[in-house]
């Protein structure tokens, strides 16, 4: 099964994270948050993935290139951004009149979800399938209603507690290449796009078996510097990185991931830790629950909790960059100094 990622956002609630870097490259676990996405459908048996890229689509292409492990990837660009029924459409030649797998770029999962939609998808040949996820308003997304395990009705954002139905649309599909025709036959909604929902909607007006599938395991929809450490400490709970060779100096409290090129003083790191590449951290300092970019520089003594630190960003001796919350995180981007640093 060819697989499409819809991937052309800007990221504009990522606080400036998104404004030099594609919501796709932001690393997670120091390699670019897409990637995992395409490391689930590499086992799910995809070999041929088209990435839908809008926002700095030139930067998304030469960091991927042609390949990423065993999957092929091709691009595609929505230059005018009008929603997901618009990019849908836009992989109708790449899927040549097959069933292909779908999802929403900026949702990152458990592995195990893409291997258990195309299995469920080879051994009960629905129509369609749709992943849905437990939510306590579905306000936020589409609103979807399940009798059984088959979807009854979708309703794109409604508003807040008119719904009768906790799932929302998880942002992961099986679509037959009649959603193509259907996706022709959609107008623009009232937000002035064009909705992927509204052709879910015809699917399902003609009766056709369009499968739920409740999503088991993690899923985050990275939206805001909040979700995105939320992701990093979802992805580190699954994949349980290896304890990284350091020297008896650093207190490491795992889950941590170092990049190459450190240069770290007596400190302590973790837990849920990411380091990028040619990092500094300067003695003393205290590192947890963060995101650290490559080329960062951390100065002695300081405090980092609850944060995001862009890339060759400095933080100075003794400050602390603490946010209120795991929900509330501190974000220094790109560049950025905070405090007095040499």
């Amino acid at each position: 099964m060819k697989a499409v990622l819809l991937t052309a956002g800007k990221g504009t609630r990522m606080q400036g994270l998104c404004d030099a870097l594609p919501k796709p490259l932001l690393p997670v676990l120091n390699r670019p948050a897409i990637v995992h996405t395409i490391a689930q459908f590499e086992a799910a048996g995809v070999t041929d993935l088209l990435l839908v890229v809008g926002h700095q689509a030139d930067l998304v292409r030469h960091t991927l290139g042609e390949r990423c492990g065993a999957v092929r990837l091709a691009y595609v660009v929505q230059s005018d951004p009008k929603g997901t029924g618009q990019a849908t459409a836009l992989a109708e030649d790449f899927a040549a009149g097959e069933p292909f797998l779908l999802m929403f770029g900026d949702i990152v999962t458990s592995r195990r979800h893409a291997p258990d939609i195309v299995r469920i998808w080879r051994e009960e040949r629905p129509d369609a399938i749709l992943a849905v996820r437990y939510f306590r308003d579905p306000a936020s997304g589409g609103a979807v209603y399940v009798e059984g395990n088959r979807v009854a009705r979708i309703v794109e954002k409604p508003r807040p507690g008119e719904t009768t139905t906790h799932y929302i649309n998880a942002g992961i599909f099986v679509f037959p290449p009649a959603i193509f025709d259907r996706l022709r036959r959609v107008g623009l909604s009232p937000r002035g796009e064009y909705e992927l929902t509204d052709a879910i909607r015809m699917l399902l007006d003609e009766g056709l078996n369009v499968r739920a599938y409740d999503l088991p395991g993690f899923w985050v929809n990275l939206t805001d510097p909040a979700t995105y450490l939320e992701a990093q400490r979802e992805v580190m709970a699954e994949l349980r990185p290896r304890r990284p060779r350091l020297p008896e100096r650093i207190v490491v409290e795992p889950p941590i991931v170092v990049g190459k090129g450190w240069k770290l003083g007596p400190i302590r790191l973790g837990p849920n830790v990411s380091l990028g590449e040619d990092c500094v951290v300067g003695f003393g300092a205290r590192v947890r629950d963060a995101i650290v970019m490559p080329g960062a520089e951390i100065g002695p003594g300081a405090t980092i909790e609850n944060a995001i630190i862009g890339f060759a960003a400095a933080v100075g001796a003794g400050r602390r960059l603490v946010g209120e919350s795991p929900a509330s995180p501190a974000v220094l981007l790109h560049g950025e100094r905070f405090g007095p640093y040499p």
